[in-house]
């Protein structure tokens, strides 16, 4: 479990406390990753009261998402539960694995015992929800000056981010072979969105990640580096480049949700660690 950053040092970054953070980050953050899971031609979208949930169709748990819980108050539990097994209806026509993703203050708050009366349990543990004051940033860690990184610009630079996301998580045989390049004009002409790539040269690029802006701030996505490439320099190379864009757009927060590996790379840029994303997994 990574530490929370103090209350004390939010105030003196963010000049909000903890409470203030936590809805502006986990509304951004879960609107774009419902955008992220819809983007294939084949997706589809389940809108309900307290949740929604996305699905690109790939047997891809990643990419088929539950999100959020945010019932009015008023709502029965018997609401709840009906809700929750329209969910899992929906995947299970779509015949993909999925996950659900939510803050650690859901509304009801026993959505726990909810959801694993329904086989669909807690998975500890959280992940770190993270973000920077790009009023207050200090000097960025140094990556090897060579390094070239740019925005994508063309179907083959789209085709290279596949391959490089692919790889690096290890998606099976044939799922999302195509991610980036099935839906362009998402990636190259979307004003929210700032693709970039990395590599020694403009022809060999080994790195990725994306600048995507939602619900009034912006974040980090899809960072991702070939397996036999970590280490040299590119995934700093690639939140250098993100993070001086999000101050040319003038953002003030750069927010992203850590994976237990990249943690240590984003505290190095400053990233405090605000909340913790819960993740439940439906079981077999």
């Amino acid at each position: 479990m990574f530490p929370l950053a103090s209350e004390q040092a939010l105030h003196e970054t963010f000049g909000v406390s903890r409470a203030e953070l936590i809805p502006l980050l986990d509304q951004h953050t879960l609107t774009v990753q419902a955008w992220l899971s819809s983007r294939s031609p084949q997706a589809m979208k389940f809108e309900g009261r307290g949740i929604r949930a996305s699905s690109t169709g790939f047997k891809i748990p990643l990419l088929n998402l539950a999100l959020g819980c945010n019932f009015p108050a008023e709502v029965s539990e018997d609401e709840v539960e009906q809700e929750v097994k329209a969910v899992k209806e929906f995947f299970a026509s779509r015949n993909v694995p999925w996950y659900w993703w939510m803050n650690s203050a859901p509304s009801p708050g026993n959505i726990r015992e909810i959801l694993e009366r329904h086989g669909v349990p807690y998975d500890d543990p959280p992940l770190p929800a993270m973000a920077v004051s790009l009023k207050k940033l200090g000097k960025l860690p140094e990556h090897p000056g060579h390094i070239q990184v740019w925005q994508a610009r063309s179907l083959a630079d789209l085709e290279s981010a596949s391959l490089i996301r692919r790889s690096a998580f290890t998606f099976p045989e044939g799922e999302a072979s195509h991610y980036f390049e099935d839906m362009p004009a998402d990636w190259l002409e979307n004003p929210d969105v700032k693709l970039f790539l990395a590599g020694d040269s403009a022809s060999e690029p080994v790195s990725m990640g994306a600048l995507i802006r939602a619900s009034g701030i912006a974040g980090v996505y899809v960072m991702a580096t070939l397996p036999d490439q970590h280490r040299k320099g590119f995934g700093k190379a690639i939140l250098t480049r993100i993070m001086n864009e999000a101050v040319v757009q003038g953002h003030e927060i750069l927010g992203l949700t850590a994976s237990n590996a990249g943690f240590g790379l984003y505290a190095q840029f400053g990233f405090q660690h605000i909340f913790g994303f819960d993740f439940y997994i439906p079981e077999k």
